[in-house]
């Protein structure tokens, strides 16, 4: 209340409380207007406060639980294909890869990098001095990751079979194998040496040195279940 100010209340009437809030009126010039203190206020009669249900609680800590189980086995299955591609190039059995075969074990995880994509990656998995090596130690976190953000996916299988059948341009059904390197190694995004090497082994038919790109393209949709 302002100094100097008188203090005016209403007085109760009958069946009445008394009457919050008070008004305090200002006596003198002390700054001119009104000034109102304000009552706590209250909850409407029958209102009851809300009480943590311990059933509801119950409940809760158990979807949270589950929730977390799903993802630690999610984490859990990502560590073992990571470990089991990985294995597969680790031919000194020392858990460690020649920094080449990284791309090809990123492929088969089913992430589709691009060659500057996977340049970065090689990078954060490389040691500070590179050896040409890369440690599974310090692969499989950065894998893990690219995993569970489900980055760097494959084009869907009818985005590819759209763009092979541009490039068939008399509807063949296949494309020979000097088509296929002149498109994927002059047009859009060029691939390297070593990723048309790896594309060619597997997807030319040695019978009739062309690839069909349907069952090409059958063979690389990942199942991701």
């Amino acid at each position: 209340m302002a100094p100097g100010s008188t203090r005016v209340e209403t007085p109760p009437g009958p069946g009445r409380l008394r009457s919050p809030p008070p008004f305090c009126l200002p006596s003198g010039d002390v700054g001119g207007g009104l000034e109102v203190t304000a009552a706590p206020a209250r909850p409407p009669p029958g209102t009851r406060r809300a009480r943590s249900s311990p059933g509801r609680d119950k409940e809760i800590v158990v979807l949270m639980t589950l929730q977390d189980n799903d993802i630690n086995a999610a984490v859990a299955e990502h560590h073992k294909k990571i470990k089991e591609a990985f294995e597969v190039f680790d031919h000194e059995l020392n858990n460690t890869v020649d920094v080449r075969e990284i791309g090809t074990i990123i492929r088969s995880l089913g992430c589709c990098p691009s060659e500057g994509e996977l340049h970065d990656l090689i990078a954060e998995v490389e040691e500070e001095e590179p050896t040409g090596y890369i440690r599974f130690e310090k692969f499989l976190p950065v894998m893990t990751k690219v995993l569970v953000e489900k980055r760097y996916r494959p084009i869907p299988e009818d985005t590819l079979l759209r763009a092979f059948e541009v490039l068939d341009t008399t509807k063949r059904g296949f494309l020979t194998k000097e088509e296929l390197i002149k498109y994927m190694t002059e047009e859009g995004e060029p691939f390297s040496q070593e990723e048309m090497e790896e594309m060619l082994s597997a997807a030319i038919d040695p019978e009739t040195n062309s690839i069909h790109y349907k069952d090409y393209i059958a063979m690389m949709v990942i199942d991701e279940n």
